[in-house]
């Protein structure tokens, strides 16, 4: 029987490799016979009998005096745990500094450690003895330091956008123009580097157009120019947020450098300025225009007056926010009169909710032309409506003074559909609403139920589409059902000149409702029609040629800086497009598609007829 592990001989030379025995563990063994005849070295021998004598040292001296060897043991034992404990105490305190320190590396790494169940204990905390977070106090700084690496995160996002933007400074082709005389001009060499970047800085972070091109922006305030040296230092120290940064530049976009300098100067002296929400902060940048250019603060607020505009979007749960961009005068003088038509109506017995009452008449008001409340309950000055008994002219909808109702007297939990007075409906008979709804044929006969889409809003459902057909005037226009692709509108869309016709703008709009760049969701109504094949080279204008570019896209695309490449891929829907950029990046731009219908759920079949 082979020993194990084997015993060394003098003569361990004669050993083969062959002779060694198999590894128990199921390998080989990896020491070869000169490893095993390998004696110590001389450090080796003087080391073990060092250690050796140490220990017999030791045993002598706990066998003469066990009691003082114990307290002696227990004492140093004692001192091991202290300066462990001491060491935990210091590393606890330097890792709640890094959280509270600048944004980097180190605070990240803290954070980490104390997400991971490291302690991190102030100075004050540490010299507590047997201190322990039980509250998790340090868990806040991590929070905390979480955001100022949000905030710096901005900062990184900026300094590489102005990477990029000196990298094409100087490399981007010219591009003629025409003015509102008619002139054309040359414009700069340099006139199509905002937009180049913040097209490849959008699609590369999947961000909106908007949001990178105000990173360009940035880039060249904080960065280029220098303009705004204490903004970039507080950004880049992660204490401004991304709300700040945009109050501040586009607060300071006319003032000269000096005059920019001054105003941040006053703004981050105000105590607390970059503390809680945005409020204060804007109230102290509006304070220290007026003080250092009241001038320019009296143009920025005429200019607001003439861009002064409306918008709707979706939101997230299927309803849409309606947005009014004004001055603050105008829009608080509109919205007092909302309110004080819903407490009239409140007061005089409707059912409906302050809220409900107040979007109603925004509805009402904006379709039909009037509220339905005398005018002497609006706040408004004497001869600016009509003092005929309601704010709009007819009397269509005023109470009787012996129709008055105390609305606390009137429940307000559940609102009942019958209490709506007539004069609100989903439709307005006054007035003629043109809406656009694209769907299939199946969803308006009633046979599916698939979604369709109302144009400047998005996917509505069928129900929804079916009551807007069945009270309202409706244009068809023929769509594929798989793809959502725009078939026709009734007659032929071809124009035989340069310009489309209004038909085939249209089509066009239906069939691509924003525009077909990369990452842009400009409504289709508002950008140019681009011949994809240029009509001098022989391109035809008509829907399979012309598509929705905004001003931006096509500039970049005629300038040769995005390349589009139409696909053939017969898994793709018709009009996908491939934009290339100068660095060989490529980007997929979809066309407009309706819902997929899923495979698992059949749509119901009725034997009812149409809902119309």
């Amino acid at each position: 029987m082979t020993q194990w592990p084997p015993t060394r001989s003098d003569d361990a030379g004669d050993i083969g490799d062959d002779d060694l025995p198999a590894d128990p563990l199921g390998g080989e063994i990896r020491l070869t016979s000169a490893d095993l005849a390998d004696d110590p070295g001389e450090d080796d021998e003087l080391q073990q009998a060092i250690v050796d004598a140490h220990a017999d040292r030791l045993i002598d001296e706990w066998w003469a005096d066990p009691v003082a060897a114990q307290r002696d043991w227990d004492a140093a034992l004692a001192a091991l745990y202290a300066q462990v404990g001491a060491d935990d105490r210091r590393d606890a305190v330097e890792r709640r500094a890094s959280l509270d320190g600048l944004p980097g590396v180190g605070s990240f790494t803290a954070g980490l450690e104390v997400l991971t169940g490291a302690p991190g204990w102030t100075p004050a905390q540490a010299a507590t003895e047997g201190f322990v977070d039980v509250l998790q106090d340090g868990a806040i700084s991590l929070v905390a330091a979480a955001r100022r690496q949000e905030n710096h995160a901005v900062w990184l996002q900026v300094a590489g956008a102005e990477k990029v933007v000196s990298a094409c400074t100087g490399n981007t082709p010219s591009l003629p123009r025409r003015t509102r005389s008619g002139r054309r001009l040359m414009d700069d060499e340099d006139v199509l580097v905002a937009g180049e970047v913040a097209v490849a800085l959008a699609c590369a972070a999947g961000i909106t157009r908007s949001r990178a091109d105000f990173l360009v922006e940035a880039a060249g305030v904080l960065i280029a120019d220098a303009k705004l040296p204490l903004t970039a230092q507080y950004l880049r120290e992660g204490r401004l947020d991304w709300p700040r940064l945009r109050l501040v530049l586009s607060r300071t976009r006319a003032l000269t450098a000096e005059a920019a300098q001054a105003v941040e100067e006053l703004v981050y002296v105000t105590r607390g300025v970059l503390d809680g929400g945005t409020r204060r902060f804007e109230n102290a940048l509006t304070a220290a225009l007026l003080a250092v250019d009241a001038e320019a603060e009296t143009k920025r607020r005429e200019r607001n007056r003439k861009g002064r505009r409306v918008s709707v979007q979706t939101t997230d749960d299927g309803a849409a926010l309606f947005t009014a961009v004004g001055p603050g005068e105008a829009i608080t003088a509109a919205y007092n009169g909302l309110d004080a038509a819903a407490r009239y109506l409140r007061a005089h017995g409707d059912l409906r909710t302050l809220e409900q009452l107040r979007h109603d008449l925004f509805v009402s008001g904006c379709t039909s032309g009037y509220l339905p409340v005398p005018a002497d309950a609006l706040p408004v000055p004497p001869g600016c409506v009509p003092g005929d008994g309601t704010a709009g002219g007819a009397d269509r909808g005023g109470m009787e003074t012996s129709d008055r109702v105390d609305a606390h007297d009137r429940p307000t939990e559940s609102i009942d559909e019958a209490s709506v007075p007539e004069w609100f409906t989903t439709t307005w008979p006054e007035v003629q609403v043109a809406v656009n709804v694209t769907l299939t044929a199946e969803t308006l006969m009633g046979l599916v139920n698939d979604p369709g889409t109302l144009q400047g809003y998005g996917p509505i459902p069928a129900d929804a589409i079916r009551d807007l057909v069945k009270n309202g005037v409706f244009r068809c226009l023929v769509v594929d059902g798989e793809h959502g692709t725009v078939l026709g509108v009734g007659k032929n869309t071809f124009s035989p000149g340069y310009v489309a016709s209004e038909r085939l703008k249209l089509l066009i709009e239906h069939a691509a409702p924003t525009c077909t760049g990369p990452h842009c969701v400009r409504p289709s109504w508002r950008c140019d029609l681009d011949h994809a094949k240029p009509y001098a080279r022989g391109g035809s204008t008509c829907s399979c040629n012309v598509n929705p570019l905004c001003r931006p896209c096509h500039r970049l695309k005629t300038a040769g800086l995005l390349v589009p490449e139409q696909r053939d891929d017969p898994d793709a829907p018709p009009g996908t497009t491939t934009w290339t950029t100068r660095t060989g990046r490529a980007y997929t731009a979809l066309p407009h598609a309706p819902l997929p219908r899923p495979a698992t759920i059949a749509s119901p079949a009725t034997d009812d007829p149409p809902p119309f």
